[in-house]
Order: C-alpha cells, then structure tokens, then sequence
C-alpha cells in the first residue's frame, strides 16, 4: 500500500511503498477513505514526548471500509460496512477496559503512534471492541470529524456545566470548535471565545459563538471584556491551547468558585501559582480523549442532523500531497481540519 512515514524531527513525511497491515484473529481491516491532520501529529513530528518512532504512519482520525475481518470473529460485521474506531487497541480485560475506559488500559496499543501504523495510509488495522458502523446519511467526511468532535464532547461531558451557563473558550482550533458546537448544543447562554486567527473567529461563529473576544487580549483586560460582553463572568473556562502559561492565564480570569477544563493537550513543562487558585476556590479539571459512548453519540448526532462540522473541514487532498501540505499546517493557523483522502 502507499502510506505517509514518518522519519525524525526536521525532515517531512516521505509517501512509500508499505506492507499491508495483517488483520489479526480478532482484528478487522479498514480501507481508509478519509483521514484527517491533527493538531498533534504536527506536534509529535517536530520532537519531544510524543515523538514516534522512525518508520512510523500517523493519522489516528479516519473513516474507511471494512475489506477484512480476522478468522476467529463471530461478529455481525460484513466487507464493505462503513466504520470509524477509537485509535487504539485495548486488552478488553483489565479494570479499564470492564468499566468503559479503554483509553486508559496499560495494556493498550495506540494508532498512529508507533504501536499500529495509522490511517495517512490507504489500510488501516482497527479492534472490533473500538469499531462503530458509520450511520446511513453520514458521509465520509463526517465521520472522519468524530474523533475531534467526541474530544470536545468529553471535555463538556465530564465538567460541570449545565444549561444556561456562560462559559469562555481559550482557542477556536479544531477541539476549541468541537467545543463550541457542543456547548451550543447542550444550552450554554453565552459562549464567549477568545482566538487569534481572523479565520477561526468566523469559523468560532459558525460553530455557535456568540462573542469573539481577540486571544492577544491580555487576562486583566480580558474578564473586563467578558463582563461587558455578557454582563457576567463565566461559570468555565474551557482551555483549548494546550500551551504553557495558558493555565496560568486561565486562572488569573477565572472568578471564584469557577472551573476551569484543560483539554488542549499541553505536552511542555509547565507552572502556575497555586495560591491563586487556593484564594478562588477553583477547580481544575483535566480532560483527555473520549469513551466510545462519546463516539456513538457524536455519530448519532450527526445522523439525526443535530450537529453539523461542515464549517471545520477547510480543504481536501491526495495523498501524494500530504507531505507538503503537512509542513505547511507546522505554521499555518488559517487552517482547521485538513482531510486527505487516500484514493485520490
């Protein structure tokens, strides 16, 4: 098959000829139709914690077909059903896994990362246990766009927000929009967010926005603006960067008795003053990922017409231009969610 390798820091993906992946006897194969760029394959490619290893083919975000399901499976699955799946292949017996939380499971192999070769490829290697079919009406695009969506739905999910609360979202990159919707979907009053990127304002707007306060604001200024905005402050702050001194920032906004949501993933060292969150009584909540509920939901919602991510995909290209286009996204914050699509 052709696939997109990754080398080592500094060099781009290089498209080459690659061993098919072999579907093991509880395993299922996916002939990718769709994959998208995340935020941080970009990151993992440039070094640092979550640099793979040489030889690696990212892309944990696609939507593809089945064309093999593994000899020992008595499953309801056929050749040419349309799935997505979780990025990882869990054991399925430790206390994770029973209780709902794959992601969790030590024993798990990730996708994209180095443990199973990822979807910036023409096959892909997917669990049955992390494997959903793609509703009728939902289109490959869509579907692709699960998992960012189901890690803004998580991060809302597992905070404390309720209808009618204002709320403040730290960026409007692709979680930051996966955020947004869902905020608007679940009754948020005001959904106040601060971005840089003229572009992903209007695409923060599109999402369900209702304010857009610039992200060069500084943190003193910006509750002022908040407050003027909305005529209150916000009940959570949504972090959505994953930056050092963000937390920082979100802090200093925050009033008492807030919380506040980390879900940009923040792979640097990083500090804060505690005593600062101490005198305010603040919660920090840190999210990652989704469950494969939040997946099921996101693919329902979709089918029922109840969340659209139409303004979120911002171009679409082969494979062969995925190396080029990839360097391109290092610098580039015009862009949200670029989609490649293999068999172009």
């Amino acid at each position: 098959m052709k696939a997109a390798v990754f080398s080592e820091p500094g060099k781009p993906l290089s498209i080459e000829d690659y061993k098919d992946p072999e579907c093991g006897n509880n395993e299922l194969i996916l002939k990718v139709q769709q994959c998208g760029i995340c935020g941080t394959d970009l990151h993992a490619s440039e070094g640092g914690p979550l640099q793979p290893p040489s030889g690696t083919i990212l892309g944990h975000e696609f939507s593809g077909e089945i064309v093999e399901i593994g000899k020992n499976l008595k499953t309801s699955w056929k050749i040419g059903d349309p799935a997505v799946s979780l990025p990882f292949i869990a054991c399925g017996t430790c206390q994770y896994c029973i209780n709902g939380n794959p992601f969790f499971c030590a024993n798990s192999q990730t996708t994209g990362m180095g443990d199973i070769q990822g979807g910036y490829a023409e096959y892909v290697r997917i669990g049955l246990p992390e494997s959903i079919k793609i509703p009728k009406g939902v289109t490959w695009d869509f579907a692709t766009l699960v998992e960012p969506l189901a890690v803004g739905l998580h991060g809302v999910r597992i905070s404390k927000f309720k209808q009618g609360h204002n709320v403040l979202v730290i960026g409007a990159g692709p979680i930051g929009l996966s955020t947004i919707q869902w905020l608007r979907f679940f009754g948020a009053r005001h959904i106040v967010v601060s971005e840089i990127s003229k572009e992903r304002k209007i695409m923060a707007e599109k999402m369900g926005a209702t304010n857009i306060i610039d992200g060069k604001t500084p943190s003193d200024e910006l509750i002022n603006v908040y407050t003027k905005e909305t005529g209150g402050s916000p009940d959570i702050i949504y972090e959505c960067v994953g930056s050092p001194n963000v937390i920082q920032n979100c802090m200093e906004i925050a009033p008492p008795h807030s919380e506040i949501v980390l879900i940009g993933v923040c792979d640097k060292p990083d500090t804060f003053f505690p005593f600062l969150g101490s005198t305010k009584e603040l919660t920090l909540k840190f999210s990652i990922a989704y469950s494969k509920d939040d997946f099921q939901f996101t693919l329902d919602m979709m089918e029922q017409g109840r969340i659209n991510p139409a303004s979120m995909i911002t171009q679409q290209i082969g494979l062969e231009s995925l190396p080029k286009t990839f360097e391109l996204l290092k610098n580039d914050k015009s862009q949200c969610k670029v989609m490649i699509c293999p068999g172009h």
